[in-house]
């Protein structure tokens, strides 16, 4: 029996329609058995796979290990060249693949055996390899081409966004803490869409697998809402910058969530605001400078930031009041400060051991760093068995009760927010907002916070008058 003339996709036919083996592009013979694909000779030798095939097939569809002979001298090449059956050595000893029996490199990924190349041509399978891998290990389907080196890929755009952004860092426009959170979002892409992926290729499937990456961690549809712009910045800034013609097709995978869908969640959190008795029992429980800085938070709505870069020229406290742009915009604040509030800052600036400029310093004489002061705030809340809150929620407590005067404008003033950009009247209007209705406003939620205690009162008009 000899190998038919006949070929099928370049594989040899059959030489025989009953014959029970099927041409395998590895250049052998071969079967299916039991879910498992098993080789039985080189196409240039169908009568010796067929005879092996009959003296394994009981043992192989039994589920034992068959008792084979000796290999042949040679097998074949995918091409049906005769190569040498035992495999060639490795190129060097960290070669990442090893040589099949089948004739080709390979790997094991994932507990499955994935194949790159013929032993012939060991640097192309290295090629092939190092271009799939990142789709291997994650479980991925492996893009159908290998990226160009001229092609922007998914790390090369990262690297080139952070680099460019220390430079904002470095003149002011850029905050570290805003440049760490854009360096995790660049990290979950390069997990999610792998770093030598080219991002004109991206599309919505891609976007699909990263949306899905962000709600195992990101539970709340508000934090994805902060997520989506912040991801879709590194493409918008790719395109300006010409490395790519355009952004890719995100889908409606990274669509912000809807309105509606937002309100239910809100629906079902519990209250970020403060009651005047919680914020009591706070401050009896605080020392001098986390009460004062209790206190700046619901009379001055600072967040933890604001109050670890407070610096002494921003206070004013024989005029009483603060005068500490917005970190996050820029946008000027002024608002008066309580005579409680005065106190406390005077008390948190005489236990300095040392001269700065920053208003509250730690135990080792350094300024806080927002963490720190959340931290702290959590220890003197539980103290007070008040429970768990995040220090932003003064300031979400100071707007909730100042609102209620209805001057909005004041509010702004005091809380370092602007007017939408719609709003006509905000870009007519030249005048500032005039410090007695800032003290209306702060007035307001100072008697919310106290009860209207009369020594209170008392107290704050005479501060008042003397400025």
């Amino acid at each position: 029996m000899s190998t038919a003339d006949s070929t099928t996709n370049g594989r040899p036919a059959k030489p025989n329609p009953d014959f029970p083996l099927y041409a395998h592009r590895s250049g052998c013979w071969a079967k299916k058995i039991r879910g498992k694909t098993h080789f039985f000779g080189p196409w240039r030798d169908p009568d010796g796979a067929l005879r092996r095939y009959l003296a394994e097939k009981d043992d192989l569809e039994a589920g034992l290990k068959p008792r084979r002979e000796e290999p042949s001298a040679t097998v074949a090449r995918a091409d049906d060249e005769p190569i040498v059956a035992s495999c060639p050595a490795k190129p060097y000893p960290d070669f990442p693949l090893y040589p099949h029996r089948s004739g080709r490199w390979a790997k094991k990924i994932r507990g499955k055996t994935r194949f790159f190349g013929p032993w012939r041509d060991p640097h192309q399978a290295l090629a092939r390899y190092l271009a799939e891998k990142d789709d291997l290990k994650a479980g991925r389907p492996v893009r159908a081409s290998v990226t160009p080196e001229d092609s922007l890929t998914v790390k090369k755009m990262v690297a080139a966004y952070l680099e460019a952004k220390k430079l904002s860092v470095e003149c002011g426009d850029m905050t570290r803490r805003t440049l760490c959170e854009y360096k995790t979002y660049g990290t979950r892409m390069i997990k999610v869409f792998g770093a030598n992926a080219s991002v004109e290729q991206l599309g919505p499937r891609d976007f699909q697998r990263l949306r899905a990456d962000l709600q195992k961690t990101h539970r709340s549809l508000f934090t994805i809402q902060g997520d989506i712009p912040k991801i879709k910045v590194y493409f918008s800034w790719a395109e300006r910058q010409g490395y790519i013609s355009r952004v890719p097709r995100y889908g409606d995978a990274m669509a912000r969530p809807s309105r509606a869908a937002l309100e239910r969640e809100r629906s079902q959190q519990p209250s970020h605001v403060f009651s005047a008795g919680q914020l009591q029992k706070a401050l009896a429980s605080a020392g001098p400078k986390m009460k004062a800085m209790i206190l700046l938070g619901i009379n001055c709505g600072f967040g933890n930031t604001d109050c670890a870069t407070l610096t002494e020229d921003k206070l004013d406290l024989k005029g009483g009041w603060s005068t500490l742009p917005r970190r996050k915009t820029g946008i000027k604040r002024r608002c008066p400060l309580w005579p409680e509030t005065i106190d406390a800052l005077s008390d948190a600036l005489r236990l300095r051991k040392v001269a700065s400029e920053h208003v509250f310093l730690t135990i080792f004489d350094e300024p806080y760093s927002p963490r720190d002061l959340s931290r702290e705030l959590t220890k003197v809340l539980e103290k007070a068995e008040v429970g768990h809150r995040d220090f932003y929620d003064l300031r979400r407590t100071c707007v909730s009760i100042g609102i209620q005067v209805g001057d909005d404008d004041a509010l702004r003033t005091i809380m370092g927010h602007r007017r939408v950009a719609a709003d006509m009247l905000s870009v007519y209007n030249r005048l500032d907002v005039s410090d007695e209705r800032l003290r209306t406003v702060s007035n307001y939620i100072h008697d919310w916070l106290y009860a209207g205690s009369k020594t209170s009162r008392k107290s704050r008009k005479k501060k008042q008058a003397k400025s």
